[in-house]
């Protein structure tokens, strides 16, 4: 069976049990020491399975980050889906949605702590949530500039801090008790939120 973009069921299956056994393979052996054989060996295919979709592990490694960043643009976006400015004080914590997006995608966030990472992964989530945040201005009454170079620094910095915790912590509190954490601290900063046009 296809869905509306023509893409087989059994393809996403083979391609998402292939990107898994090659997460759990970086987490256990490192990026370096992972080859395709180990690949197809954890997911359980043959070689010309992985080869059906993948030229190489550089392939499948591009695809599996890309996806990454996708998703965690996506879900980060969520909250301001409907309209484009927030209040903090009545914004509802399930409408944050990145947690529960990392937390749904966790054996990939893992990857962001392992010992031999893929290489720039780290520096490309870094490089995403800077410029979400550069999507945002927080707005406030004082005369104190929120949106400058060095708040947005502060906040990619603090953002990313906060997700790592919560990975290294094993995902020990639930996604909607990070998403409140999130409200609260972004509400210190300034009472709401507009999106950039």
């Amino acid at each position: 069976m296809t869905d509306k973009h023509g893409v087989n069921r059994r393809v996403r299956r083979t391609k998402r049990v292939i990107k898994e056994a090659y997460s759990s393979l970086i987490q256990e052996k490192g990026y370096s020491n992972v080859t395709v054989k180990d690949i197809v060996e954890r997911a359980d295919y043959n070689r010309s399975s992985f080869y059906n979709y993948y030229t190489c592990k550089e392939a499948l490694t591009e695809e599996l980050v890309e996806e990454m960043i996708e998703g965690f643009k996506k879900a980060n976006r969520q909250p301001y889906k409907q309209s484009n400015y927030l209040k903090f004080d009545t914004l509802p914590p399930s409408s944050v949605a990145i947690f529960q997006y990392i937390y749904e995608h966790a054996s990939y966030f893992r990857l962001l702590i392992a010992a031999d990472p893929i290489p720039g992964l780290l520096d490309q989530i870094v490089h995403t949530i800077n410029l979400l945040q550069k999507e945002i201005t927080f707005t406030a009454d004082q005369h104190v500039d929120r949106n400058g170079d060095h708040f947005i620094t502060f906040r990619t910095y603090g953002f990313l801090g906060l997700i790592l915790e919560w990975i290294q912590s094993n995902y020990a509190r639930p996604p909607v008790e990070l998403a409140k954490q999130l409200i609260e601290i972004c509400s210190m900063s300034a009472p709401s939120i507009h999106i950039n046009d």
